[in-house]
């Protein structure tokens, strides 16, 4: 099990083109990404082989409208090759979102489980 906590309010990802990639809000996800990238690196010795579980969870101050599956984009692609080999190899993911009360409580934990072949049907 590869586990670790992102500190801070979580970026979603953004749809992105190559003239998009430059605007602000495209910068501010790789910066995310990259962020995330970092301490999945910290937490995971080599990446996971074979298929592996997600379990994802944000802590968001106020009622920001941020979509969930965005929000799970830009973990795993932080993720990816880090963590676990692929994402294709991502067979299950469980996420929630939680609203804390101050912007300093904001941060998003992260848990990849292996998942054993008889588990993939």
């Amino acid at each position: 099990m590869i586990k670790f906590t992102v500190p801070g309010r979580p970026i979603p990802a953004v749809r992105m083109t190559q003239r998009s990639k430059w605007d602000k809000y495209a910068q501010r996800y790789l910066a995310y990404k990259r962020e995330v990238a970092w301490f999945a690196k910290l937490a995971a010795k080599e990446p996971i082989s074979g298929y592996v579980e997600a379990r994802i969870r944000f802590y968001v101050y106020g009622r920001r409208r941020m979509d969930i599956d965005n929000l799970i984009k830009s973990v795993l692609d932080g993720a990816n090759g880090i963590c676990y080999e692929d994402d294709r190899l991502v067979w299950k993911i469980t996420a929630d979102r939680f609203i804390v009360n101050h912007s300093s409580k904001q941060k998003v934990e992260v848990e990849f489980i292996p998942l054993p072949e008889a588990q993939i049907s």
